[in-house]
């Protein structure tokens, strides 16, 4: 590879909490080229036992765990910001060009957020939420998606891709899908078409992103 690809190429960190299905996603999409001069340098989790550090070990990709747990139990200056500043030392050490929350159960502090926005060079942080722009922000959105479609509130529910920020699934949109309800369906049935869609859309919004960065 020359200097000027190295210099092209986009640098992923991917944050995970569990099976790590869009990683997964993410991982065939640059195997299959579909993702050209993408590369995830990095797979972190905030727990051991996430098996989306497996599929990142079977695609040769360095996997580091970085627990919470250790920052709770108190101490001088170990709390939720100390821990959201020494995550981001650590992601900076990888160099990347964008931050990939795929499944992250963690709600990243301030201080992590201003590492990345406040200093050079800057990195984008993005996460993909189960709800369209100004649904259902928060945990159990599919299942909140379902119960108001159930309630006639709602015609069908979708997910969006999105920049993050310190107010939770409400930064800029980078991209959104549409995802149909229907009446026969199930909550697990919901569940499945989702998570096809997110497949799909967070690779889509990955490659619009690197395009753009070239």
């Amino acid at each position: 590879m020359s200097s000027s690809e190295i210099n092209k190429e986009f640098n992923l960190v991917v944050l995970i909490s569990g099976n790590g299905t869009n990683l997964q996603a993410i991982i065939d999409a640059i195997e299959n080229g579909n993702l050209p001069n993408v590369k995830i340098s990095a797979v972190i989790s905030n727990k051991s036992d996430a098996f989306g550090l497996k599929r990142a070990e079977k695609a040769s990709i360095e996997t580091k765990v970085f627990p919470l747990q250790s920052y709770l139990k108190g101490g001088e200056g170990r709390d939720r910001s100390t821990y959201g500043t020494e995550l981001a030392k650590l992601i900076r050490t990888y160099q990347p060009k964008l931050i990939v929350l795929a499944g992250f159960m963690l709600i990243l502090t301030p201080s992590f957020l201003n590492e990345f926005e406040n200093n050079q060079p800057h990195v984008d942080v993005i996460n993909l939420h189960p709800a369209l722009p100004g649904q259902f922000a928060g945990a159990h959105a599919i299942q909140r998606a379902f119960e108001a479609y159930q309630n006639g509130q709602i015609k069908h529910t979708g997910l969006m891709v999105h920049k993050v920020i310190e107010e939770i699934d409400a930064g800029e949109v980078i991209m959104t899908a549409e995802v149909p309800i229907n009446a026969e369906d199930t909550l697990d049935i919901l569940e499945d078409r989702m998570h096809k869609t997110e497949h799909i859309t967070l690779v889509s919004a990955i490659k619009k992103l690197s395009q753009s960065h070239l």
